[in-house]
């Protein structure tokens, strides 16, 4: 019986997240000078509660500003892509071996974030929600990913954005606010986004 709640739960979930959501294949405004990019936030049935998203941490790389930083599958935009959808589906592919055309479902696009740092690059990030295809399981890419793991959505509407990412930036001190999770703190623009996507679930 409770297999069977989960599953229904999970059901609503992506009908109500299907509702909400803008079209996937209707593009943001791109803003010329600025780089485009794309992320997966891949959801799949739990064993309990409405479901989890699949969170990576990022391989740490010298020169890469979100290094061992939690986040989505995705990344810049290729010119041989036809869209950000399909950048989505490439990277989330090329990053934890999951294809999402494989029976998955693009349920359409959150809204573009964008660093305020202007020391980060000129990015605009679109978020896509996925309905996982059935099975799915992570298989981070070296050198990419570090590890790949599925975090509990009701957990996360629980705690909320509840712990504290503090920095030194250019002499002053900085905090951000943050979503703990068994493999780390969630803050920064992943926590835009994770946000922005659990105000819609609710």
């Amino acid at each position: 019986m409770e297999r069977h709640d989960a599953a229904c739960a999970f059901e609503a979930l992506i009908d109500r997240m299907a509702a909400r959501l803008a079209p996937a294949d209707v593009p943001p405004p791109a803003d010329a000078g600025r780089i485009q990019a794309a992320v997966s936030l891949l959801l799949r049935r739990a064993s309990a509660g409405p479901g989890e998203v699949l969170v990576i941490r990022r391989a740490e790389k010298q020169g890469d500003p979100w290094s061992g930083h939690l986040a989505f599958p995705g990344g810049r935009a290729d010119a041989l892509d036809p869209s950000l959808v399909a950048t989505a589906v490439r990277e989330t592919r090329e990053e934890v071996g999951i294809d999402v055309l494989g029976g998955g479902r693009i349920l359409g696009r959150l809204p573009t974030v964008r660093p305020k740092n202007t020391r980060l690059p000129p990015v605009d990030i679109t978020p896509f929600v996925v309905r996982a295809p059935p099975g799915s399981d992570a298989r981070p890419r070296r050198g990419e990913v570090e590890e790949a793991f599925w975090v509990s959505l009701a957990a996360l509407r629980r705690s909320g954005p509840t712990g504290v990412v503090r920095m030194i930036v250019d002499g002053a001190p900085r905090e951000w606010r943050a979503y703990p999770t068994p493999g780390g703190l969630i803050w920064g623009l992943t926590e835009w986004i994770l946000t922005s996507m659990l105000e819609m679930v609710a």
